[in-house]
């Protein structure tokens, strides 16, 4: 896919309307009550949820969140068939490095990098993080959504903006993303820095060839799977969540909170929290951030033949060398309801042959071992990193930005 048209930097600003009214849905927030025993309940208790209260009516401002994309950079261009994709762009003063593309996941948006952002280019590093399609500003396609299509959008841009060759960082649905580019144009990429070993790939191994890190890792996957209420909701009910979520900023705000705080291991601000919530509630793009879960999940509910194992894992015009868009997209990250190992063993993508950087952080949903990422990609660098979870570069942003720089420096890529 090539972006048809030239970029434009001028970032579009939510409407004090729209503001307003979402200041008034906020304002009129009602908190259940919760008597002490029912308090025992499973799930997180109230304290988060009036924290998140207390600060969007009390201090919250949205356009602090706009004024500071604007003041990193914004661009935006359209795919050759017209839709429109929405990344900050943020420029070194003084480029020494390689470009960085940055890409995020679910449940959440390019503001997972609004501090890790500053670091890099104060490094040297000219940075690009776009929203994949459906998410923020990105439009979503009318046909079917896979991570092929981000991995064509974000690779087109970046050589709409210049940048022949780049490295690219990515954790949750971002190193699928990442993992797809790099075996589509392995010759752009300079070399690949994740947070996580996409986990959808622990469906295409076969438990009798595993070893006994990766059975622990396989076991610990399965049971996050058969305990993640958030992959019920976004692969088995997606339309109805969607339109409770859509319909209720602040209930957003909780949910997404309480993802935040399983996944990570000091609590994420909540600004952070807020602002994910206010940018999926004014860009409506609740349910279109679900896709990546739910159209695959529709393909196993309907007994679609075109599973794991009738997929052309190296199909080029289908999806580009090493595409998997029929087959390992079924299972979203950790997603082990919408896969059987029985179904995928044996099955695999093409090799990373792009050198590749993991810096894994011990509270994310589950740590895979070094043998099991060198199955699929070309490892260079390993690392548990001391503290941290699924959202790094919002928790511990300075880790993730030294391990990536030294990993880029020890490639000739980033000034030590």
């Amino acid at each position: 896919m090539n972006t048809a048209t030239t970029p434009s930097t001028e970032l579009p600003r939510v409407s004090q309307e729209a503001l307003d009214a979402l200041d008034a849905r906020v304002t009129a927030v009602q908190l259940p009550r919760i008597v002490p025993a029912a308090a025992q309940a499973p799930g997180h208790d109230q304290s988060r949820q009036r924290s998140l209260l207390e600060r969007w009516r009390g201090g919250f401002d949205w356009r602090e969140v706009e004024d500071r994309i604007a003041g990193l950079g914004y661009v935006e261009t359209r795919s050759d068939d017209g839709r429109r994709i929405a990344a900050i762009r943020a420029r070194a003063e003084a480029p020494t490095g390689a470009p960085i593309l940055l890409i995020h996941g679910w449940p959440d948006s390019p503001l997972r990098f609004i501090d890790l952002i500053p670091l890099l280019t104060a490094a040297g590093h000219d940075v690009v993080a776009p929203a994949i399609a459906g998410f923020w500003l990105s439009d979503e396609p009318e046909g079917e959504m896979s991570r092929d299509i981000p991995a064509a959008d974000f690779h087109a841009l970046m050589q709409a903006l210049g940048y022949e060759r780049y490295a690219v960082h990515a954790g949750d649905w971002g190193s699928a993303v990442a993992q797809t580019i790099a075996q589509q144009h392995p010759e752009g990429i300079i070399a690949l820095h994740l947070t996580d070993v996409p986990f959808d790939l622990a469906y295409t191994i076969d438990k009798a060839t595993a070893g006994p890190a990766e059975a622990a890792y396989l076991e610990s996957i399965e049971k996050f799977g058969d305990e993640a209420l958030y992959l019920t909701a976004n692969t088995m009910q997606p339309n109805m969540v969607a339109t409770v979520l859509a319909d209720t900023p602040f209930g957003l705000a909780t949910w997404l909170g309480s993802l935040y705080d399983a996944w990570s291991e000091s609590r994420i601000a909540d600004d952070h929290v807020i602002a994910n919530a206010a940018l999926m509630h004014l860009t409506s793009t609740v349910r279109s951030a679900m896709r990546l879960y739910s159209e695959p999940a529709m393909s196993w509910e309907a007994g679609d033949d075109a599973g794991w194992a009738d997929a052309d894992w190296g199909d080029a015009e289908a999806g580009g060398e090493g595409s998997w868009e029929q087959a390992a997209d079924v299972a979203g990250p950790g997603d082990a309801e919408a896969a059987d190992w029985g179904d995928a063993a044996g099955w695999a993508p093409a090799a990373v042959t792009v050198p590749t950087a993991f810096a894994l952080f011990p509270t994310d949903l589950a740590t895979a071992p070094r043998e099991l990422a060198e199955r699929f990609f070309a490892v260079e660098r390993f690392t548990i990193m001391p503290r941290g979870g699924h959202f790094a570069a919002l928790e511990e942003p300075g880790l993730v930005a030294e391990d990536l720089l030294q990993f880029l420096a020890g490639l000739g890529h980033s000034e030590p």
